[in-house]
């Protein structure tokens, strides 16, 4: 089955913990910390695979996790670097976050576009590996027992969306013919019907316009009225539409209104993206090899030259007008060349920032306690062992010096109050 939606959940893998060791040396009476640092976690990549063509692979594997960083060691040994986790997706994946309700994170946010092979877009990334003590020596403080933790690694749910990249799109209603046309262009095989929606998924094939010459082309599912607003398989049509650089004006000859079919579609694609109207685009009546529709050809080219097009005969059984809608196709595309020259193919935006609260900091009021926002501040929590007393007194003047423990004062903050930082839960406490 053709998959073009799917979603996934990417976790990089945390960075590893820094040592708090010191030297143990025989001669060797002032050894002094040495422990190493954390190596960094792993991350979640995605990268263009050229021989891909759907996310149906993605839909049985949904959840991708790197691994963590190593400890780092005595004798200021680093700990080992995690691999990334490369996850392939086809050429034309759109990336945006999925709904989550994370205020860091908004729901539908553009995250990036995967167009070239071998493109990447790191979607999760690691966290880095946490300094060991030999960092936090100083004048005043020999022997520190302070070590940080790794970093977490970012985690969230994504949502992919494939637009399919072809340089020609066949459109047209249900049952125009279109996939008996691609395969006459090409060696596809589509499924091929006398009713309306045999095909419900795209289908490609590459079509040799001369020798050193090759096009893609998408048999899109057919268009109805109201596709726009999602009727029939509309909005998936429309979507792969949008990724063409050509579009081939398929109308079913064998209609009873020929041309006001054709409208409909035109009308359709007018009202999703008025610059898909822009585009070259060819036409094409069909089944030319049914008796009825011969003997109407001459009266139905006359018409519709009435709206400007320059119609083509074609029978995709018999071969008739082939050659000539190769042609056709061809000059479309040297059209469409020559406008990408000077225009990006629509919708090319690369966005590769997310947008947390990465300066400052807020505090916000909950039922049941405090929660502290702001990415530094939520780093430094995850990367403090609270266990250790050194650690947890640094942490401390950390909240002193941002001017985040005054503001919890402010707010209420009491013996025994719940603060939430990121993942970190602490119970407040005041010395007397």
């Amino acid at each position: 089955m053709f998959a073009d939606q799917v979603r996934i959940l990417v976790a990089g893998g945390a960075g590893g913990d820094g040592s708090a060791s010191f030297r143990h040396e025989a001669h060797v009476p002032r050894g002094g910390p040495d422990g190493g640092d954390g190596g960094s976690g792993g991350s979640v990549v995605l990268v263009v695979d050229a021989g891909m063509t759907t996310l149906g692979d993605l839909r049985h594997h949904r959840h991708h996790r790197a691994t963590p960083g190593g400890r780092g060691a005595g004798r200021k040994a680093h700990g080992k670097n995690a691999s990334d986790v490369l996850v392939p997706v086809p050429p034309g994946t759109v990336v945006r976050l999925a709904a989550t309700g994370n205020e860091s994170d908004p729901d539908g946010s553009l995250l990036g576009e995967l167009l070239a092979p071998g493109e990447r877009l790191v979607v999760a990334s690691g966290g880095r590996g946490g300094r060991g003590n030999v960092h936090f020596v100083s004048s005043t403080h020999q022997a520190p027992t302070h070590a940080q933790k790794g970093e977490p690694g970012e985690s969230r749910w994504v949502e992919l969306e494939l637009k399919l990249i072809a340089d020609i799109g066949l459109v047209g209603a249900p049952n125009a013919g279109k996939s008996s046309l691609l395969a006459a262009l090409t060696a596809a095989t589509p499924e091929v019907g006398d009713y309306p929606f045999t095909t419900i998924s795209p289908n490609l094939g590459v079509i040799e316009l001369d020798e050193e010459r090759r096009a893609v082309i998408a048999d899109l599912p057919g268009l109805i009225e109201g596709a726009s607003e999602g009727r029939g398989l509309g909005h998936a049509f429309l979507r792969h539409a949008e990724r063409t650089r050509v579009l081939v004006a398929v109308v079913d000859g064998a209609a009873a209104d020929p041309l006001g079919e054709w409208q409909a579609v035109e009308g359709e694609l007018r009202e999703h993206d008025p610059s898909l109207m822009d585009r070259p685009m060819p036409m094409v009546v069909t089944k030319q090899d049914l008796p009825e529709v011969h003997a109407a050809w001459p009266a139905m080219r006359r018409t519709l030259r009435t709206i400007g097009a320059q119609p083509i005969a074609v029978s995709a059984h018999a071969g008739t007008g082939v050659p000539e809608l190769r042609r056709a196709m061809t000059e479309a595309l040297d059209e469409a060349q020559l406008r990408s020259a000077a225009e990006p193919l629509p919708g090319a935006v690369r966005l590769h920032r997310f947008d947390p609260l990465d300066a400052g900091w807020q505090v916000i009021a909950e039922s049941d306690g405090l929660r502290v926002r702001g990415r530094r501040i939520e780093t430094t929590a995850a990367r403090t062992n609270f266990e250790n007393d050194e650690s947890r007194d640094r942490f401390q003047r950390t909240l002193e010096r941002m001017g985040i423990d005054a503001e919890l004062r402010r707010l209420g903050a009491r013996s025994g109050t719940m603060v939430r930082i990121g993942s970190v839960e602490l119970e407040w406490g005041d010395e007397d």
